[in-house]
């Protein structure tokens, strides 16, 4: 079975050199999308990460039959279309249990306890405390969005905090409120009651903007952390919340608008059919100010995160395992 393997890192070639004398993997560094979907031809399925852009052009020029995402989230695959083309698609749907988790709580001690200032303050020279004032989270009330496998394990590093923990989810688990000791409430109760609101669902048609101004004002000088999808947030409205003091703080590790916010925003003209340059202006607003830090979708980085992604896609590529369509 042959199988390109799109958006490599050159770790991935070592990993899987001689793992599968099953399947003939050819590795492409560059994403998959519709200006190179020529690079597929003649294989049997492909693996790509976030960056491709598997739209209904790539998939109508495409020879396999199996799309292989090395992500949990799926929506830069047009499903409807796959399904048309009778094309499977599979995701990883439990890699980043642990590791989006910690990251997270991650996001969450940087803004409590202002580490990010206070490691600016040491490197120009300042060893002095003052302004870095922060906030215990003992017996502070968090609030998960999202209870499926992250969820679950923010909960149990939350417990170790000692914080009160509420959580909504439009599929709540049977037993699990006993077993990780936390409420089911709805996502009105959670947004008006949470210190920290912490974001754990995928991003869907229903719950795009899931935090808009109506949300917004809900929240009362609330930490907000987004490790999931920047759809769930409604940008413009998350700087307006944190400008009338309804969110205080923010960290976030995905944004609305991810495809150029790193380039320089003089050239964004040339990008109006990739790119939503309002969206771009508005990213770029949120990480000049001082009450949000954001990393560069990193939560699922880690060395064991990245292998389990690899072990499993090899796992759907030949046995179709964890199909979203």
């Amino acid at each position: 079975m042959k199988v390109a393997w799109f958006d490599t890192e050159e770790w991935e070639k070592e990993y899987l050199s001689g793992k599968n004398p099953n399947l003939e993997i050819e590795f492409f560094k560059e994403s998959l999308n519709e200006n190179n979907v020529e690079k597929a031809a003649g294989f049997d399925a492909v693996a790509v990460f976030v960056p491709s852009e598997i739209n209904a052009s790539v998939l109508e020029d495409l020879d396999a039959d199996l799309v292989c995402c090395r992500s949990t989230g799926f929506d830069h695959v047009d499903l409807e279309k796959a399904s048309e083309e009778d094309i499977d698609v599979c995701n990883v749907p439990a890699y980043g249990g642990t590791t989006v988790a910690e990251h997270a709580f991650g996001l969450i001690l940087s803004l409590s306890r202002k580490i990010p200032e206070a490691v600016e303050k040491v490197e120009e020279g300042e060893f002095d405390h003052s302004g870095l004032r922060g906030f215990d989270l003992k017996g502070k009330t968090l609030g998960v969005v999202g209870t499926g496998t992250i969820g679950q394990n923010v909960i149990r590093i939350a417990n170790g905090f000692d914080m009160d923990v509420i959580a909504s989810d439009p599929y709540p688990k049977d037993g699990l409120e006993e077993e990780l000791g936390f409420m089911y409430v709805s996502t009105e109760d959670l947004l008006k009651k949470a210190d920290v609101v912490t974001l754990h669902c995928p991003l869907t048609d229903d719950n795009h903007h899931l935090l808009s101004r109506e949300e917004f004002e809900l929240m009362d000088g609330s930490l907000l952390v987004n490790t999931a999808r920047g759809g769930l947030v409604d940008t413009e409205a998350l700087i307006e919340a944190l400008e009338k003091d309804n969110i205080q703080v923010a960290g976030l590790d995905v944004l609305e608008e991810e495809c150029y916010v790193e380039d320089d925003i003089e050239v964004m003209g040339d990008l109006e059919e990739e790119c939503d340059p309002k969206l771009i202006l508005e990213d770029h607003i949120l990480m000049n100010r001082d009450d949000v830090i954001i990393t560069p979708h990193n939560a699922f980085n880690s060395i064991e995160a990245m292998q389990r992604i690899a072990d499993t896609t090899i796992e759907n590529v030949e046995n179709r395992e964890n199909t979203v369509n």
